[in-house]
């Protein structure tokens, strides 16, 4: 079969037609309200939220491939009931043979695949497919496709394409969108897509399931470019629907799903379902299943009172608020605010409120049923996006489902697409921005909606400063109620007015990413600022009855603005984008909180904070969406982020309700919480202590006690804040990937100490304890990369060099050279030096410092250029008493000058004193026996010390820099 992909309905294009008045509705979708139901609890801004829904159940079916009941029901013609049976005796005739190799017979000619002798189409089989396609046609392309050559059947069948119904083909093409809508003309040139191959893939027997009201199929999004069509049927009433195509997302609507799938089939009440999915190589694509949700009742659909029109937008529930039966209205001046990460996939949900301003922006704006009345469940939702500060375009859609639903059972319906989109889609809440019921009951859709123009995912590669509002039901089949129609126009004035859209005009959006759009990603295309969905995508949705309606609600929502513009005069302009002092971003002497400031933006009478978090192990701060937090008036706040959270904040302004664009603040990650999941610990002991997370910390039991963090990935930064009895000492080897050495903490002081360590990035972290002293660790944070401060380690911390990043070249070298004792490096600015060149002076009190000789110097100077006051004295005077280094013929050492290779070669051949025998040949091609470090030189390559340069030298006489001293001693101290 093929399908040319803007012939899929937007959600379902036959469904509606199937229904009568009088299906049948289940008692578990169609809820009786007692008149005596008791009021319900008022929301945090006066309005009523919806009572406990009960019966929300949600069930999936695993498809791997075509069911063999599905073909056996389908072949012998019969509508397949809920649970199809094959007898065993049973022997299939020549018009119904099931076998892989059975040979068709010439009465077989509704198979997609029978031709006459033109090789065309029959004309029984033309007009077969233009009405519905039976299942059993399906399945004879699926035996076609399957079965091995044999005579009279061809090895490559030919391809049919799957029919729509004539109404929607004939509105589906671009010319005919340009014709309808003359404002979108110049999207007539765009050529449809070439029809993909099309294989049937996979295909249900008939199953009985829960009581449902909304079906989909998903699969991994991996497969997305796979699937080429998606229909389902469902049994309601006892009565089979006709199949009904259904829209597929490409996996672009939220970035990081790891599954996409279909739009829902929305039904009144259905309790079986049959689906078949066709790929271009038919093959199954991974994961592949149908999601069934039943979303339960709740005593007050359709029976709450919509807030009034007019208000402005109030706090909305957040995950913890949102079953809370009451809540005290939050309008503060005092900006402070608290992330929290969701603790379901770890994505964040807002928890603070925003502060309720009046706007003469909402003179407009029309009564709506909030989420916490129809029954949204915040502890799912995933913010997504940063609102918007404009908006250029306004979609009009249609849920595609049945028009036979009731006042209650609207509410039910929204709930069913909303847990299928945020939940079986993974886009993180409903995508619509708004949605009205044929009654004409507007309801807000995604989170966020009420306040600003979030971003949704209800047009693919479009939904960059776009809404979207969709109307319940199918409007391919039937003409939109003209109560709906009105409900439509007020959001959309109301909108339009708020943001200053011209709703006759028409704007440029660009396409970014696949999804469903015409174009590829990038294209920049000038439509219509109130346009259907179909103008830029490949769908026929709102459906050609609403579609063609759309010309006359342009002009009735221009003549609602202009009337408020009148009244009103215009809506307020976007504030101006704050700027920042010299100390935007400071953390508390404990790491912990962090205050952001601005300054103030002329005009503006609030300030909104945005955030976007990572939770411990939550992978890349950078991918995540930002999310609107608390409106105050104040132009500093403190910000404080859960136990092992990494958030990023920004700030905008706000005036009359309008935010402006936002200026990023600044980074920082929270301490690790001990009784975390990620950590664990070997001979330490969980303890109670001040300062500590939560009140907790870590105490080691002595030398060798672990203490290991998982999902270190993103941390590029270790801080540890512990304390160190009297008289003690603290060292903490690092490692990173368990056994890969990454530096040592080291505290020479007792009492309290934070000292931090960079990482070089790894999937886990792992402190050894190198002392026997009880050591309590209070917090640890791993930081990720972009932080904008990191707390100072103080005076009683030894730290690592500045210029050794983790993984630079000697890195570890000059690590172990730090912990060892054997080099300080320089003090004024905390460095190494690795190319700086040696001193004589130098490379002698290294190989002092690690021999550790017990040596006590004569009373005579070693050299007349060493006095005793000199910083080598005693290393110098144990040289040139041990004969490791000798001075020149004038009788001084020259501390100062360069040591070559060839003597640092020497200098630690006689301090090793190797038993060793020289080869009585060159061990490189520069260095001659005769050569006075020929001995010393030809050890360094026998023990693996040094293998010279690529050309086979070893250049004796260059002078060797600190970091190549540092890697010769770090190899011979492993090899002992």
């Amino acid at each position: 079969m093929a399908l040319r992909p803007v012939l899929r309905a937007c959600a379902v294009t036959t469904l509606a037609a199937a229904l009568t008045a009088t299906t049948a509705f289940p008692a578990a979708a169609s809820p009786i309200v007692p008149p005596s139901a008791p009021d319900p609890a008022r929301g945090a801004v006066g309005q009523p939220v919806a009572s406990e829904v009960k019966g929300e159940e949600q069930q999936t079916i695993a498809v791997d491939g075509i069911d063999p009941e599905a073909l056996q029901s389908a072949e012998h013609g019969a509508t397949p009931s809920a649970t199809p049976t094959i007898e065993p005796s049973a022997a299939p005739t020549a018009e119904a043979t099931d076998e892989p190799s059975a040979e068709p017979t010439a009465e077989a000619t509704d198979e997609p695949g029978a031709a006459s002798e033109s090789g065309q189409p029959t004309p029984q089989a033309a007009a077969t497919r233009a009405a519905t396609v039976s299942l059993a046609s399906v399945v004879s392309l699926t035996s076609a496709v399957k079965a091995a050559p044999g005579k009279g059947q061809s090895a490559e069948p030919e391809q049919d394409v799957v029919p729509v119904p004539e109404g929607i083909a004939a509105k589906a093409t671009a010319e005919t969108d340009a014709q309808t809508a003359p404002e979108a003309r110049e999207l007539a040139g765009t050529a449809l897509p070439a029809e993909d191959t099309e294989q049937v893939a996979a295909l249900t027997a008939p199953a009985e399931t829960i009581d449902f009201i909304v079906a989909g199929v998903t699969w991994e999004v991996q497969d997305a470019d796979r699937v080429t069509e998606v229909s389902v049927r469902v049994r309601e009433d006892g009565t089979w629907t006709d199949w009904s195509s259904l829209e597929i997302h490409d996996g672009d609507e939220r970035p990081g799903a790891d599954r996409t799938g279909t739009e829902p089939l929305v039904s009144t009440g259905a309790d079986a379902v049959q689906a078949r999915v066709s790929t271009v190589s038919g093959e199954v694509p991974k994961g592949l299943q149908v999601d069934i949700i039943n979303p339960g009742v709740a005593d007050t659909d359709g029976k709450l009172n919509p807030a009034p029109a007019g208000a402005p937008a109030g706090e909305e529930p957040t995950a913890d608020q949102a079953t809370a039966a009451a809540a005290s209205t939050a309008s503060s001046s005092t900006a402070e605010f608290v992330p929290a990460m969701h603790q379901q996939r770890g994505l964040i949900t807002g928890t603070a409120a925003a502060q309720t301003v009046a706007t003469s922006a909402d003179a407009l704006k029309p009564a709506i049923v909030t989420r916490a009345q129809w029954g949204a469940n915040e502890s799912v939702v995933q913010d997504y996006g940063r609102p918007a500060s404009q908006l250029k375009a306004m979609y009009i859609h249609h849920t595609a489902g049945s028009n036979n639903y009731t006042q209650a059972g609207a509410y039910a319906q929204i709930r069913g697409i909303f847990s299928y989109h945020a939940v079986s889609l993974q886009w993180g809440d409903i995508g619509y921005q708004f949605l009205v019921d044929k009654f004409g009951t507007i309801y807000q859709g995604r989170r966020g909606s009420l306040d600003a123009p979030v971003m949704g995912a209800q047009a693919g590669g479009f939904n960059t400063d776009t809404i979207g509002v969709s109307a319940m039901g199918n409007y391919d089949v039937t003409a939109a109620p003209a109560a709906m129609v009105k409900a439509i126009e007020r959001v959309l004035a109301w909108q339009a007015y708020r943001y200053d859209v011209n709703p006759t005009g028409s704007t440029r959006l660009t396409q970014s990413g696949k999804g469903t759009a015409r174009w590829s990603s990038g294209t920049t295309v000038t439509v219509p600022t109130i346009l259907g969905h179909k103008v830029t995508n490949f769908t026929a949705c709102p459906g050609r009855y609403l579609d063609a309606q759309i010309p006359t609600i342009r002009r009735n929502v221009d003549t609602l603005v202009d009337r408020a513009v009148r009244n009103n005069g215009g809506t307020t302009q976007a504030p101006g984008r704050p700027s920042l002092p010299s100390n935007p971003y400071t953390l508390d002497s404990d790491g912990v909180v962090a205050t952001g400031r601005w300054n103030a933006v002329s005009g503006a009478d609030g300030y909104q904070i945005m955030y976007r978090a990572v939770p411990h192990g939550g992978g890349s701060i950078t991918s995540q969406p930002w999310t609107a937090g608390k409106t105050g008036t104040d132009r500093s706040t403190t910000l404080s982020n859960n136990a092992g959270e990494t958030a990023q904040y920004a700030v905008r302004a706000v005036t009359n309700g309008v935010p402006g664009a936002q200026r990023y603040l600044g980074q920082h990650t929270a301490p690790l919480d001990w009784t975390g999941s990620d950590v664990y610990t070997s001979g330490a002991t969980a303890v109670t202590t001040s300062g500590g997370t939560n009140g907790r910390g870590i105490r080691t039991n002595g030398k060798g006690s672990v203490v290991r963090v998982e999902g270190a990935g993103q941390a590029r930064h270790l801080g540890l804040a512990f304390y160190v009895p009297s008289n003690g000492t603290a060292d903490f080897a690092v490692y990173q990937d368990n056994d890969r050495y990454v530096g040592t903490i080291r505290v020479r002081s007792s009492g309290s100490s934070y000292c931090a360590l960079d990482l070089p990035g790894g999937a886990n972290v792992r402190l050894v304890s190198q002392d026997n002293t009880p050591v309590t660790l209070s917090r640890m944070v791993l930081t990720h990369a972009g932080q904008s401060q990191t707390r100072a380690s103080t005076a009683k911390c030894q730290t690592p060099f500045a210029d050794n990043a983790p993984g630079s070249r000697y890195y570890s070298a000059v690590d172990w050279m730090f912990t060892a004792g054997i080099s300080g490096g320089y003090t004024s600015d905390n460095t190494f030096r690795k190319d700086r060149p040696i001193s004589r002076g130098e490379s002698v009190a290294f190989i002092h410092r690690y021999v550790k000789p017990n040596h006590t110097p004569k009373s005579t100077l070693p050299f007349r250029d060493v006095p005793t006051s000199h910083t080598f004295y005693r290393p110098i005077s144990w040289a040139k008493d041990a004969r490791v280094a000798g001075g020149y013929s004038n009788g001084t050492f020259g501390t100062t000058r360069n040591v070559t290779r060839g003597e640092f070669a020497s200098f630690l051949y006689r301090a090793a004193r190797p038993r060793f025998s020289p080869p009585r040949t060159k061990a490189f091609s520069d260095v001659a026996i005769s050569n006075s470090h020929h001995e010393a030189i030809a050890w360094m390559k026998k023990s693996g010390l040094s293998t010279g340069y690529a050309d086979r030298t070893f250049k004796p006489d260059r002078s060797i820099s600190r970091g190549e001293v540092a890697a010769i001693m770090h190899r011979y101290h492993q090899s002992r």
